[in-house]
């Protein structure tokens, strides 16, 4: 067992000695033994001219060139609905109806009017017969004479009133003198006065005695019943001879009365007599009018009906058009992409607006439904909306060439070229985007609308230009350096750039055709730990296909 162990010492103790013996050996040609070509361990390219393309990529919607929202412009209940989504229609042919009752009932009133209106116009602008101004005249006559009947007849009315009352002035003022003159009448008035007297005496001492206050009748004290007496005779005195004046002052009294009632009677007269002047005059205006504006001249009167003809025509345009709107009509060559209602539902009117991508007439892509009624897309040509970045979008310009790509029909690239790029900035989720449009330069029967496009458009391209790979070119403050590749050595040295491609980058100064450049290594690691180098192509390799 022992001597087992020492022969496994031996061997291991050998074979230490043969790994020393090969690194050794290795380091010693590393170090003492001169390379062959230091140029074969370089990665070389030899500058040549190539194409160099720069492009940026999207990815977007296949979208017709035209879209439509077809909505009914009043309100109804569908009664048709002609066509079917997928169908293709025609500009101007109907594709729906909803029920016209209450349009065409409005459009039967409107032309009524209209008619009436046209009617009233021509008879203004009719002139008129012979008899019918005689007429006419017959009735300014007419009026004249009742005119006059009601003045005159008002004015004899006025005057028997006002000497009516002057007569009755006079009866009053006569009677008033007689009376004042009637011995009789001044000796009652006088005792009617002394009896007043009387009166006013006997109730003051009643009034006055404190004995009668509050005390009943019945109760009263002699001297308050004596006072109480003499009241009752003093006042008994005075009814009768304020009867006795009045009626020596009888007459005068029915001469007042009389005054009054015809002073009344005179104040109402005048009052319906000027009334029956003022309608008798509006009479004879009017007639007078009637005949002046029958007779004479009268632009304003044709005026007026002309502009009531118009409004009618105004009317019955619409309702004309509210009826016509009744039917839905396409309003473009294009397929049906979808129908929102049935027959019996109610459709609304308006709604729908399409939002349009830049520079065309196709939808922008969303995955909002549309409330329109109908939707109706051009698909005879397509388009491709994408949004970009905004890094990339201020680099994509109008006419920019591209190549575009579909998801669902592989192996189908199809070119195109921008037709424009929106102004303003999409932002969704806190992602800025600007969509641009593409027209694709051919059609597919396999592409439909809302397909995924990916597209490559070529935002700067350098033709027949010397180029170096990307890889070789580095940059120490703002200024482009390759490794040139002379006489053994490697000299840095600065280059003028332009376009920057995929994989090349465009030299416009500071290299020549057929010089070479060393491409950096870049060391990656193998699956044992030990690492080897690896570049872009060898000497005079082109490195790529494309730019």
């Amino acid at each position: 067992m022992l001597i087992g162990l020492l022969s496994r010492t031996r061997l291991v103790v050998a074979g230490l000695a043969i790994i020393a013996l090969v690194l050794g050996t290795l380091i010693y040609r590393d170090m003492f033994v001169p390379s062959k070509s230091a140029a074969s361990s370089l990665n070389l390219y030899t500058v040549v001219r190539r194409n160099v393309t720069a492009s940026i990529t999207g990815t977007g919607n296949v979208e017709p060139q035209q879209q439509s929202n077809v909505n009914f412009k009043v309100a109804g209940t569908l009664t048709e609905i002609d066509v079917h989504v997928g169908d293709h229609v025609s500009a101007g042919q109907q594709l729906a109806a909803i029920d016209s009752t209450a349009e065409q009932n409005a459009l039967t009133q409107a032309e009524a009017n209209l008619a009436t209106a046209q009617s009233n116009l021509q008879a203004v602008q009719t002139p008129l017969t012979q008899n019918q101004v005689a007429q006419l005249q017959d009735n300014v006559s007419t009026a004249q004479q009742s005119y006059n009947d009601a003045v005159a007849q008002v004015n004899l009315t006025n005057s028997q009133d006002a000497t009516q009352v002057s007569a009755d002035q006079n009866q009053l003022t006569n009677d008033q003198a007689v009376l004042s003159n009637s011995l009789l009448y001044q000796q009652d008035l006088q005792q009617l006065n002394t009896d007043k007297a009387t009166l006013q005496t006997a109730l003051a001492t009643f009034n006055n005695d404190l004995t009668c206050k509050g005390v009943a009748f019945a109760a009263y004290s002699p001297q308050c019943l004596s006072e109480f007496t003499a009241v009752s005779t003093a006042q008994s005195a005075v009814t009768v001879d304020q009867g006795k004046v009045n009626v020596d002052a009888g007459q005068v009294t029915v001469d007042r009365s009389k005054l009054t009632a015809d002073t009344a009677k005179q104040q109402s007269d005048k009052t319906s007599g000027q009334r029956s002047i003022n309608q008798a005059a509006a009479s004879l205006k009017g007639a007078q009018d009637q005949l002046s504006t029958q007779t004479e001249s009268k632009p304003n009167q044709i005026a007026s009906a002309k502009a009531q003809v118009l409004n009618a025509q105004a009317s019955v345009d619409t309702a004309q058009q509210n009826l016509n709107n009744t039917t839905l009509v396409s309003p473009m060559d294009g397929q049906v992409n979808s129908i929102t209602g049935v027959v019996g539902e109610t459709a609304s009117p308006g709604g729908g607006a399409t939002p349009e991508a830049p520079g065309s007439q196709a939808p922008l892509p969303t995955s909002a439904a549309s409330n329109a009624f109908m939707v109706i897309g051009n698909v005879s040509g397509l388009e491709v909306v994408v949004p970009f970045a905004e890094s990339d979008a201020s680099r994509v310009a109008f006419n920019q060439d591209a190549q575009v790509t579909f998801d669902a029909v592989p192996n189908l690239t199809i070119s195109g070229h921008v037709i424009a790029v929106a102004s303003a900035a999409t932002v969704s989720s806190g992602v800025v985007n600007y969509y641009a449009t593409i027209n694709l330069n051919q059609a597919d029967p396999s592409l439909k609308q809302g397909m995924t496009a990916n597209a490559t458009v070529t935002v700067s391209k350098a033709t027949n230009a010397l180029t170096v790979p990307n890889l070789a070119v580095t940059h120490t403050a703002g200024q482009a350096f390759v490794l040139v590749y002379a006489g053994g050595q490697q000299v840095q040295t600065p280059i003028d750039t332009g376009v920057v491609g995929d994989q090349f980058t465009e030299v416009t100064g500071g290299l020549n055709d057929g010089e070479q450049i060393v491409i950096p290594t870049v060391r990656v690691s193998s699956g044992t730990g030990s690492g080897s180098t690896r570049g872009l192509g060898g000497g005079g390799v082109r490195v790529g296909g494309g730019g």
